[in-house]
C-alpha cells in the first residue's frame, strides 16, 4: 500500500501540486466509483439488502465528496516552471526553501510557487496573475505575528528578476539563516495547501 502512495511529493518539494493533483483525481475516482458500485450492488444483486447499500453508498458518500473538494482545490493550480526552481536553487545557498504552496485565505487562494525566508526575511514568489500582492503579503505578516514571529519582513514578488535579485543580494551580503526561519517554514507548511 505504501508504494501506491509513494508517487506523492512531499509537502514543500518542487512538484508537490503536481502530483497531489494526479494523487487527488486517483482518489476521488476511487471513491466515488465505490459509492456507485455499492447502490449499484444493492440494486442489481442484492436486491433484498438494497436499502442496506444505499445506506452505505451514503455514508461513504462523505470520503467520496471530501476527495471531489480535494481534487477541484488541486486542479486550479500547479507546479511552477522548472527554471524558477533552478535559479532558486542555485541563490538560496544554505537558506530554508518550500516550494509549490498554495495559501488559503478567508477570501481567496493564491498558489505561490516558492518561499524562502532568510533572517527574518519572508519572501515569495509567484508567477500567478491573479495574485493580490498587498492582501497576501498582509495575510502572511498577520498570520505571522499570531504565531509570534515579530518583526519581520513580508515580501510577495511576481517579477522573477526581482526575486532573484532579491535573493542574490542576500547571498553577496553571506547572510545565515537563523533558527527563527526553520521554524517560520513549518508555520509556512501549516498554512499550506
Amino acid at each position: 500500500m505504501n508504494q501506491f502512495f509513494a508517487f506523492r511529493a512531499k509537502k514543500g518539494t518542487y512538484g508537490y501540486l503536481n502530483s497531489m493533483h494526479t494523487f487527488s483525481t486517483i482518489r476521488a475516482v476511487l471513491f466515488c466509483g465505490f459509492s456507485l458500485l455499492l447502490v449499484l450492488f444493492g440494486r442489481v444483486f442484492f436486491t433484498r439488502f438494497a436499502g442496506l447499500f444505499v445506506l452505505l453508498a451514503i455514508i461513504s458518500a462523505v470520503p467520496a465528496a471530501m476527495s471531489a473538494v480535494s481534487l477541484i482545490m488541486y486542479a486550479r493550480f500547479k507546479t511552477g516552471r522548472k527554471e524558477v526552481y533552478t535559479t532558486v536553487e542555485k541563490l538560496r545557498g544554505t537558506a530554508p526553501v518550500f516550494y509549490d504552496s498554495v495559501i488559503t485565505t478567508p477570501d481567496k487562494s493564491y498558489g505561490v510557487n516558492c518561499f524562502v525566508t532568510l533572517n527574518k526575511n519572508l519572501l515569495a514568489y509567484s508567477e500567478y496573475e491573479k495574485v493580490d500582492v498587498k492582501t497576501l503579503e498582509k495575510y502572511l505578516s498577520n498570520m505571522a505575528k499570531k504565531n509570534g514571529y515579530k518583526d519581520w519582513t513580508v515580501k510577495v514578488f511576481t517579477d522573477f528578476s526581482s526575486y532573484t535579485d532579491r535573493l542574490r543580494y542576500l547571498d553577496e551580503k553571506n547572510v545565515k539563516p537563523l533558527n527563527k526561519d526553520y521554524d517560520m517554514m513549518h508555520l509556512i507548511e501549516a498554512l499550506s495547501l
